[in-house]
């Protein structure tokens, strides 16, 4: 983390993906404040699991009412979980300063770069950005790429250069990537090698 790369954490639920998003806003946590969005249902999943495995953190969540003071208020060790909800509807507040880190849990949330949700996701400020998912891919390649756009704006070009480069070679025989190389030249040629 302290090489300001940006990053994301796939892998299947349970396998401890929270925890290591804990160890590292532990190591950042005297640079300011970071923010968690989180789905509403998985909120109270990082309240309880950073009292458990990060207790120098403090959990913070805006109320109904006295937001604006609430996070004028934010400081060293303060991580704010909002859901993606609040995200949006929050934006310019959210979007008024800048975060030490930001994580999008369930970051498929934001895999429709057009939405409103993943844009207010890209308005956001942070010196690390870090986007977990179970599922970076739910119906096809471009998904990956909102995703990835908001951990490292502009890796993968616009989302036309990485379908272009990317997606449609990827996806045009259906799934290249099971091919060994050089390619067969038509799909009959190949086939799933047993699994003895």
């Amino acid at each position: 983390s302290e090489m300001c790369i940006r990053d994301r954490l796939c892998d299947d639920m349970g396998l401890g993906k929270t925890v290591q998003m804990l160890a590292v806003l532990v190591d950042r946590a005297s640079k300011g404040p970071a923010l968690v969005v989180a789905p509403v249902s998985v909120a109270p999943h990082w309240i309880s699991l950073m009292r458990r495995f990060a207790p120098t953190l403090q959990p913070r969540e805006l109320e109904a009412t006295g937001r604006a003071e609430a996070f004028a208020a934010l400081g060293p060790r303060d991580v704010l979980i909002v859901s993606y909800g609040l995200l949006h509807s929050e934006v310019d507040l959210l979007s008024s300063r800048k975060f030490q880190a930001i994580v999008l849990d369930e970051a498929q949330a934001i895999k429709n770069p057009r939405s409103l949700r993943a844009r207010a996701a890209h308005r956001l400020q942070g010196d690390f950005r870090v986007v977990t998912t179970g599922t970076p891919i739910e119906n096809h390649l471009g998904e990956l790429w909102s995703i990835m756009h908001f951990a490292n704006p502009g890796l993968f070009g616009t989302a036309r250069e990485f379908a272009e480069t990317y997606g449609k070679p990827i996806q045009k025989d259906g799934s290249c990537l099971l091919y060994t190389y050089p390619r067969p030249r038509d799909k009959r040629q190949y086939r799933m090698p047993s699994s003895a």
